[in-house]
């Protein structure tokens, strides 16, 4: 029993570490940043391939981890309030640790992925249209929403793909050596 708990605590240490050393990187890949904040997050693998693995509950442990290291790293400098950092921030990560939660059956990878980007995007959305408007425009207008909407699907679309490919073809190269994910 000891030792299948050092190796859940090793699992959840590793993928809190991929994610930071890929949210690094990320950060240095200039066409995967948007020029007023948001990227396409390639480290969000390492919390899907979490979820999927350990569960969603440990999923939510590990995305939890991650924002609170790269918080101390210097994330989330775009800091409004509480709210506009928990829709921009903490949200997106813990749904994104919920994806393993969304389905059961063959598809799961696919539409695990699919659920938790669209509740990402619909935080990421949410954001912007009442703490980041257009200039000129009014939060909560119809001009914020067309903005936030269009501004927000670019990034999140191009995640989703990354997301939609890597994710089942890492778990499928996992599953080869031994580790075993939920069903």
């Amino acid at each position: 029993m000891r030792n299948e708990k050092i190796k859940e605590m090793t699992y959840i240490a590793s993928y809190v570490a991929i994610y930071v050393v890929l949210w690094w990187v990320g950060k240095f890949i200039p066409f995967l940043q948007m020029p007023q904040g948001g990227s396409i997050e390639i480290e969000l693998i390492s919390i899907f391939i979490a979820s999927y693995h350990l569960g969603y509950k440990k999923g939510i442990l590990v995305a939890i981890l991650c924002w609170l290291i790269t918080f101390i790293l210097g994330s989330g400098r775009w800091y409004l309030n509480p709210m506009q950092y928990s829709l921009d921030y903490f949200i997106p990560l813990i749904v994104v640790g919920l994806a393993s939660l969304f389905w059961k059956g063959e598809k799961r990878y696919y539409i695990g992925v699919i659920i938790s980007m669209l509740l990402k995007f619909i935080s990421n959305v949410l954001s912007g249209v009442y703490y980041w408007p257009p200039e000129g425009g009014a939060a909560g207008s119809i001009p914020a929403w067309i903005y936030s909407l269009s501004y927000n699907s670019g990034y999140n679309i191009a995640t989703l793909i990354v997301a939609l490919i890597l994710v089942p073809l890492l778990i499928q190269r996992l599953k080869k050596i031994n580790i075993s994910f939920i069903n």
